[in-house]
């Protein structure tokens, strides 16, 4: 009398259209400055390593910089404002780790597959400011992910 519906189907369906979304990831060489090029091709990369390079990019994007990203009313930027923080002021450490973490756990958790970041954690030397944070997938994956600006 009542229709049924699989609801898991309709579950996977929707994860796969939300992948399909994302649209392709190519590995970038952020050393170098460059895509990674095979056989004259650019290397698609897929899941761990997809989430991987998103991350690098988007922490290296200065948020509200680049007009490319710019949204309505500056809601769901793409970026973070990092420079603010790291550049030629002196704040305490505990208020930069705060802010950093905070930023980046907000830009991190816009992408679908991306649970939380643990283990959070920075270290500067001198000029340089190095980020360093475990990143737990929604399908259980967990990977290291370190930054250096």
């Amino acid at each position: 009398m009542f229709p049924t519906l699989n609801l898991d189907n309709i579950v996977k369906e929707l994860q796969v259209e939300e992948k399909k979304n994302q649209g392709k990831t190519f590995l970038y060489d952020f050393k170098k400055g460059d895509f990674a090029i095979r056989g004259g091709r650019l290397v698609e990369v897929e899941g761990k390593e997809a989430v991987r390079v998103w991350i690098e990019k988007i922490l290296r994007t200065e948020k509200f910089k680049f007009e490319v990203y710019k949204e309505d009313e500056g809601i769901d930027e793409y970026g973070i404002s990092i420079k603010d923080l790291i550049q030629g002021k002196k704040v305490p450490q505990f208020f930069l780790q705060s802010e950093l973490r905070r930023e980046i756990e907000q830009a991190l958790k816009k992408h679908s597959e991306i649970d939380r970041i643990e283990d959070f954690r920075t270290e500067q030397e001198l000029a340089t400011l190095k980020i360093y944070f475990t990143v737990i997938l929604k399908n259980g994956e967990t990977f290291n992910q370190e930054v250096k600006f």
